[in-house]
């Protein structure tokens, strides 16, 4: 009977068989009672090792799993560089912005003209005088054919030059892109944001708003007096905004885009240079 059951039991385990056919031509002189004891110690035995195996088939399926999540997973890289800027002649701009400076100051309002020509850009700030009523205004000129920036008297209908860059010379501006935009008139504009560090070691939080739409293709980059970024990436500044350490701000912000020509804002034919 014993070797009945143990050929049923371990009809899956070869090598077990024929130490069995021993075990049971010795059991015919144990009583049933060692038989029982017998039998029950084998089950354990045997419960124990298919326990054993199942558990190591079910680590060598997790093993195998783990090594194909491994080799299927895929490092994405989070970090992103700004193409190299590419001048577009598709949108590239010659004519007039009007810009609006604001301060957290209701009181503070001035404004500029930026003015961009054929290998020249313009500025002219306009702010109030001493008297009620009264308006001044600065006139300068980047001439990017020979690095020269002149600054022009309206008064004395005289201008000077100097070599371009010198103004402010010593101010870093380091922008990066925020990956955020905002909206100037009816242009989405991307936003580059960092800081401004002056020579004298003031530093301020910086931003610039730029333009797709509009492209200045002679140039770069061109910050004005070296503290105004006007143009970024051949791409035209809209919008340009700095926060003190006192937490003051600036906000310089184009309200008025006039494409056309613009010959006679550089024309200094009734000026004498000094």
């Amino acid at each position: 009977m014993l070797l009945l059951i143990t050929n049923l039991v371990f009809v899956n385990h070869k090598p077990l068989r024929l130490w069995f056919f021993i075990a049971n031509l010795q059991l015919k002189n144990y009583s049933m009672r060692k038989i029982t004891l017998l039998l029950l110690s084998v089950c354990i035995c045997l419960a124990s090792l298919a326990q054993k195996k199942g558990k190591t088939k079910d680590d060598s399926k997790d093993k195998d799993k783990s090594k194909g999540k491994a080799k299927t997973e895929k490092v994405v890289s989070t970090n992103y560089v700004d193409p190299e800027p590419v001048a577009d002649t598709a949108t590239k701009f010659i004519g007039v912005i009007k810009y609006l400076i604001t301060t957290d100051d209701p009181a503070d309002k001035d404004s500029m003209f930026i003015i961009f020509g054929e290998n020249k850009i313009r500025v002219t700030m306009y702010y109030p005088g001493y008297k009620e009523g009264d308006i001044f205004q600065d006139n300068m000129i980047a001439n990017f054919s020979d690095s020269t920036f002149i600054e022009i008297n309206n008064r004395t209908k005289t201008y000077t030059t100097e070599k371009l860059g010198l103004k402010n010379n010593g101010t870093t501006i380091t922008l990066a892109n925020s990956k955020k935009t905002a909206q100037i008139l009816k242009y989405v504009c991307q936003e580059y944001s960092g800081d401004m560090t002056l020579k004298e070691g003031d530093s301020f939080q910086a931003a610039a708003l730029i333009s797709k739409q509009h492209s200045y293709i002679n140039i770069a980059d061109y910050n004005f007096m070296n503290i105004q970024p006007v143009v970024l990436g051949y791409k035209i500044v809209l919008g340009w905004r700095t926060k003190t350490p006192d937490n003051e701000t600036t906000f310089i912000m184009a309200y008025k885009i006039e494409p056309g020509n613009v010959d006679p804002y550089f024309d200094l034919s009734g000026f004498k240079a000094k």
